[in-house]
């Protein structure tokens, strides 16, 4: 039996109660398109693995480590779309469907990626939380002082199109870069990043964010 199709099972369950209430046997089958019988063997299971619990007559709940599993599952398949939108331009139809196959494949070090690329994290997201949004020694890259190089830690944008110019010009995460020279007026902003002097304007560095401490 494949992890996928397992894992596909934990959604749905997921999505029925919302981690707190019972699904019943018939509206997991109606929701999977497949028999009460098929639903009576996976639950079985799941139930032997210890992500839900099955009572006769009354449903199915997730247990802790279902409710965590079917989270991080359904937050990968949330990042993936996202990613393929918003930096791969994908339609939004075609996007889901693919996000839906990476979910189960995608590592918990890709989605991470994925999330400092997009400044998507939240406390909630059960793959990588605040990690990407650590106060202190990150601030915005346009805040960088003189002769100071730091690391690119994430962008954070919800405009798809600069995002993705950032990503063209070789503002990603991982990078090293450092201030050559501001402009006056609120004129462009040298930076230097790999062998390179590259010039930014004032609002697309604001968007890209640097750790000073690497």
């Amino acid at each position: 039996m494949s992890t996928g199709n397992r894992e596909d099972y934990l959604l749905r369950i997921l999505r029925l109660t919302d981690g707190e209430r019972v699904a019943k046997t018939t509206d997991i089958a109606a929701l999977m398109n497949v028999s009460a019988a098929s639903v009576t063997e996976m639950l079985k299971v799941l139930a032997d693995d210890g992500l839900i619990v099955h009572r006769k007559y009354k449903g199915v709940s997730l247990t802790d480590e279902g409710l965590t599993q079917a989270k991080r599952i359904r937050d990968k398949h949330k990042i993936a779309e996202r990613f393929l939108i918003d930096v791969l331009n994908k339609d939004r139809g075609s996007a889901h469907e693919e996000a839906c196959k990476m979910e189960h494949i995608l590592s918990d070090e890709s989605a991470k990626s994925m999330c400092r690329i997009l400044g998507a994290t939240s406390p909630e997201c059960e793959v990588c939380g605040t990690e990407c949004a650590k106060e202190g020694t990150v601030i915005p890259l346009n805040r960088l002082s003189a002769d100071t190089t730091a690391k690119i830690s994430h962008l954070k944008c919800e405009d798809s199109e600069k995002i993705r110019k950032l990503i063209s010009i070789g503002f990603v995460p991982g990078r090293v870069v450092s201030l050559v020279n501001r402009t006056t007026n609120n004129g462009p902003i040298i930076f230097h990043m790999g062998e390179s002097n590259i010039a930014l304007d004032q609002d697309l560095a604001s968007l890209v964010f640097v750790d000073v401490e690497m």
